[in-house]
Parts: C-alpha cells; sequence; structure tokens
C-alpha cells in the first residue's frame, strides 16, 4: 500500500532519500521528489538537488538542478508556505541508477550530518532568516551554475549547510552557510581578477603586435 504523505514526513530525512533510489520507473523526477518530501519543504529539496549537483555531470547538467533551486529559494523569500514549481520543472529527472549510485556514496554521510543538526538558534531560522537566506540561495545557485573551473563546489555545499539549517531549523548550520556564502564570494572575486590580469596581458601582447 503507498505510503501517505503523513507517514513519509514521519520517516528520518536520510530513509526518503535511501527510499527515492528504489522505484519501478527508470527516471527519478522532480515530481517525484517534492511528493516524497511533503511537508519538510523547501529545506529538504534544496537539500537533494544541492547533493546531486555536487555529482560529476555533463557540460550544462548542474543548470537542470540550479533552476529548480532558483525558483523555490524565491518562494522561501516571499514567504510561501508549500513548495510550487512548473510542469515544465517537475517534468525534469534523472537517471534511477545514477541517483542510487550518487546516494550510496554519500548516505554515511547524510546520516551522520542528520544526528549532528538539532533545532539551535531560532532567531536565524524564523521567517525573516528565511526571506534572507532564501535570497542568499539564489545567488548561490546562480554561482553553482556558472561554467567557472571549481566553482560548483563550493557554492553546492554552501547550499547544502543552508538546507539543513532550514530543515532541522539549526541556526549553527545558517550561520556556517554564512561562512561559505563569504568564502564563495571571495573565490568569485579571485577569480574575476585573474581573468582581467591574463585579458591585460593578452591585450598588451596582442598591442605590441602592431
Amino acid at each position: 500500500m503507498p505510503e501517505t504523505e503523513n507517514q513519509s514526513d514521519a520517516r528520518r530525512f536520510s530513509d526518503v532519500v535511501e527510499g527515492l533510489a528504489e522505484g519501478a520507473d527508470s527516471k527519478l523526477t522532480l515530481q517525484e521528489l517534492v511528493s516524497a518530501f511533503g511537508e519538510r519543504g523547501f529545506g529538504a529539496m534544496i537539500l537533494v538537488l544541492s547533493l546531486l549537483a555536487l555529482l560529476p555531470w555533463p557540460p550544462g547538467g548542474k543548470a537542470v538542478f540550479a533552476v529548480p533551486i532558483i525558483l523555490m529559494s524565491l518562494e522561501l523569500a516571499f514567504q510561501r508556505n508549500s513548495i510550487w514549481l512548473p510542469r515544465w520543472a517537475l517534468r525534469a529527472s534523472v537517471s534511477r541508477t545514477a541517483y542510487r549510485s550518487g546516494v550510496s556514496r554519500i548516505m554515511t554521510l547524510i546520516r551522520r550530518v542528520e544526528a549532528l543538526t538539532r533545532p539551535r538558534l531560532p532567531y536565524l531560522t524564523g521567517e525573516v532568516a528565511d526571506t534572507v537566506t532564501g535570497l542568499v540561495c539564489v545567488l548561490l545557485a546562480l554561482m553553482m551554475a556558472l561554467p567557472i573551473p571549481f566553482g560548483d563546489m563550493l557554492p553546492g555545499l554552501t547550499l547544502v549547510l543552508f538546507a539543513l539549517g532550514m530543515m532541522q531549523r539549526d541556526g549553527v548550520a545558517i550561520l556556517l552557510g554564512a561562512v561559505g556564502t563569504g568564502l564563495c564570494g571571495l573565490y568569485i572575486l579571485f577569480v574575476w581578477a585573474t581573468v582581467v590580469e591574463i585579458s591585460e596581458h593578452i591585450w598588451g601582447w596582442a598591442s605590441g603586435l602592431f
């Protein structure tokens, strides 16, 4: 008998993640993810999509995960109570085999982190904080989708921290996410400065030829 939404919500997050690896369909759709997490809402969905985005994908594959993260983060920022995604986004899917393989690698880590997180520092997980967190997650998802060498790993991990904080109402995870956001900003500035410097050298070399 299929489990109800309430039954799904009563299970641990890690159990739901692991259970999604088993399914009759060869594809795992975003619609199935949304249905599986039920009232766990934005934190759980952003967490799963961020974890999936950290796996190796072909060029442009990160955008598949970045788009729904951006949409859900905006909904969080505007204080929506439940997740809404357009039909085309809900139809997005990944191979069940790829999902199963990826989850098997990180399942132990997920369970350990789940055991460490708990409700703390409630002022960092209230409505105002959720608005700020949602807007920051939009920027992180955009950064994750940029074609920057190694530029997807740090934003992806930072999104994971924010998502854990939202899901478990853990202000410590939110604080760690803020630190990660600062590091992401520094990395982008470093990449930008490097690109500018290389461009100036190329321009100077090219100008000397004429």
